[in-house]
């Protein structure tokens, strides 16, 4: 029995079945997911009970979300210091009008039925005539809020009261009287139950059949490890695979695991999208699962024998790394015993030196000649007097050398903060002098090295302007040619794709050539402004205008806020190329299906127009280091842009006396111009 236990036969055919589990326990699972989401929405969250399901509180919260959208939308996001929540007749009327605006937009107004009474207008979809009406339906949702800003929320057992949107109105108005009520339409229940009881049977059905595969791989697993690694008679049997270092085993283990996961639940992914047809899918879920099984079962048995056989320490490479620091360590230590025993040698060098041997004998004199005053003070009080005189005489002199030392401390400040022409004056002490000397010597040799600096970076600008301004005739010349060779008749259809191409990059090339112009003209100092009153309103309706065609096909919604009569002094042009920039990045890097917020305030003595919207791609970087040249917030995109677009806002919004601050918050990309409100 025990040389069938240990025979290598038998250890292949159960690493076989054990892989045959795992296949099998993947399989349940990604049946079981499919299945799931081909049921619909995600109805069933292992309630026990319909009546405990939770899929129904964001329809219920829609018509609150909606309110509270309808006030922020209309009174802003950051509210006046002194504002004393209470709603003027005119905000009354606005709020009103919006919350009437946003209910009717609900996405979800054809599954539910709401009553919502605000002060004295009511918004209903339904025939009810007060919110008892909904009330008692199954699932139902009741918010009131009297004129004191109390708020009182009725909800059945399947409702959590851990989110009020009503709540979060405090600081917008405490006095208007607001009652939400909504319920979920009994058709659309019961839609959602069937969908609930046929999810919940396919999960309890893939978790039982999960984890009986499960428990049959784990004690067919447990039998390989008690096995694996020896022979019947007891005696060490090695893999080739021993050798390998430990970790490297351990990260191919870690690597076989996420990947054949993240791959299967791809493949999942795109079988619920209709790329993959079942067969296919069940094929491919089970051969990654099969040889990812295999490599985390070769890699945990390796491990297994290593450990057995006391090579596991041995094979790894922190093991030798910690022992190579250990080594290291060791020797440290020994060569600090012998600094420590050579700090007598230490001693008489210092006493080499002139400046060593005045400062250790003066502090020898002075502690000697304080410690005898002190000792001879007991008996005769003038030496107290004299004792007292030292410690004067000391502290002028460290006072001294002090006042010195801050005027070398000061000239390394000024230094350091770029005031490379600042001179330490000359000083009395010797050894200070000649630090100040060198600190002196320093600063000069970084002025002739930032002035050289400024006049190549002078030189760079120049020349980028004078070879974008060359290449602007071939340019043009190229694509003039381009344009003629591809109305030419009888023209090959590779050849024309060839000139459709050359065209392309052309402009492609020439818009990069405009870019690096204007912006080396922009930081040169030598481009032109005219400054003129400008209307930020006519400003942003103007490029909205421009951009009207890519915005009709963007897929984003532009929510424009721009009060007219707010004025500043700019340059028209160079305005409307600032927005149009941005404007361009927007629809560049906007995600799909998002709202853009543009809007134009007063905020103090200044005007700010605000751009915000949601990036579609993580956004790991600054603000500042965004607007810099040729640097692209999402690195893997290379069909478009250059990387110039921000950096030419940024100057040209400077060149008009404005500025230009660039936030990123989470996803949320923002962009502000701030410009001095005009003054005739």
């Amino acid at each position: 029995m025990k040389n069938f236990l240990y025979s290598g036969y038998t250890k292949a055919i159960v690493l076989v079945l054990c892989v045959a589990s795992v296949v099998s326990v993947s399989l349940t699972a990604a049946r079981g997911i499919i299945d799931y989401f081909r049921e619909g929405e995600g109805v069933y969250a292992l309630e026990d009970d319909f009546s405990e399901t939770r899929f129904f509180m964001p329809f219920l919260n829609a018509p609150a979300d909606a309110i509270w959208n309808a006030y922020v939308y209309e009174l802003g996001e950051e509210l006046p210091q002194d504002w004393d929540r209470t709603l003027t007749p005119e905000m009354e009327k606005a709020v009103g009008d919006a919350i009437g605006q946003w209910l009717s937009q609900l996405y979800c107004k054809d599954k539910i039925n709401y009553y919502v009474a605000w002060n004295d207008r009511v918004f209903t979809n339904c025939d009810a005539d007060s919110p008892e009406d909904l009330e008692n339906d199954r699932f139902s949702l009741c918010i009131r809020q009297d004129g004191q800003g109390e708020i009182t929320r009725i909800y059945n057992q399947t409702v959590s009261q851990d989110y009020n949107p009503i709540a979060a109105l405090s600081p917008y108005d405490s006095t208007s009287e607001i009652v939400v009520c909504t319920s979920i339409k009994e058709d659309y229940v019961t839609q959602c139950q069937g969908i609930w009881e046929r999810q919940a049977a396919l999960v309890q059905d893939t978790v039982f059949y999960g984890a009986i595969n499960a428990a049959i791989g784990l004690v067919l697993l447990v039998y390989l490890i008690w096995v694996w690694g020896r022979k019947a008679d007891g005696t060490a049997v090695s893999m080739g695979t021993d050798r390998v270092w430990a970790e490297v085993r351990l990260a191919a283990l870690g690597a076989s695991g996420v990947g054949g996961v993240a791959f299967c639940w791809a493949l999942v992914e795109w079988n619920l999208a209709g790329r993959f047809p079942d067969n296919l899918t069940w094929l491919l879920v089970g051969l990654t699962t099969a040889l990812a099984g295999f490599l985390i079962l070769g890699c945990l048995l390796s491990l297994v024998s290593s450990g057995k056989n006391g090579q596991l320490l041995e094979s790894g490479i922190l093991f030798r790394l910690i022992r190579w620091f250990w080594r290291r360590l060791r020797r440290a230590a020994g060569w600090l015993v012998r600094k420590c025993r050579g700090g007598k040698a230490s001693l008489l060098g210092a006493l080499s030196h002139r400046l060593g041997t005045i400062a250790l004998a003066g502090l020898f004199c002075y502690t000697a000649a304080v410690g005898l005053c002190g000792v001879l003070g007991f008996r005769y009080g003038f030496f107290i007097l004299l004792g007292v005189l030292l410690f004067v005489g000391a502290a002028l002199g460290v006072a001294w050398r002090i006042r010195e030392l801050e005027e070398v401390k000061k000239g390394v400040r000024e230094v350091g903060s770029g005031n490379v022409s600042y001179q330490i004056p000359a000083l009395k002490s010797g050894d200070l002098q000649q630090l100040a000397h060198g600190v002196n010597h320093i600063a000069q040799g970084l002025e002739a090295s930032v002035a050289a600096k400024v006049k190549a970076e002078r030189l760079k600008t120049e020349l980028i302007t004078n070879v974008s301004h060359d290449l602007k005739t071939p340019l043009t010349s190229i694509i003039n040619y381009t344009q003629l060779l591809s109305q030419v008749e009888g023209l090959p259809e590779e050849a024309g794709d060839y000139a459709q191409i050359i065209a392309k990059k052309s402009q492609r090339l020439k818009t990069l050539t405009q870019d690096l112009f204007d912006i080396s003209k922009a930081q040169s100092g030598n481009e032109t402004v005219i400054l003129e009153r400008i209307d930020t309103a006519l400003l942003v309706q103007q490029a909205l205008a421009e951009q009207d065609r890519e915005i009709q096909t963007s897929g984003l919604t532009f929510c424009v806020n721009t009060p007219k009569e707010l004025y500043i002094r700019a340059d028209g042009r160079k305005m409307s190329r600032v927005l149009g920039n941005l404007l361009q990045n927007i629809l560049k890097y906007a995600m799909k299906n998002t709202r853009v917020f543009l809007s134009v305030c007063q905020e103090g003595q200044d005007v700010v127009l605000e751009f915000k919207n949601i990036a579609s791609y993580p956004m790991d970087f600054q603000g500042e280091e965004i607007v810099g040249r040729f640097v692209r917030g999402d690195e893997s995109r290379t069909a478009e842009g250059n990387g110039l677009g921000l950096a030419i806002a940024k100057s040209y919004t400077e060149l008009c006396g404005g500025q230009l601050e660039i936030v990123v918050d989470g996803d949320l990309f923002k962009a502000r111009l701030r410009f001095p409100t005009y003054q005739p």
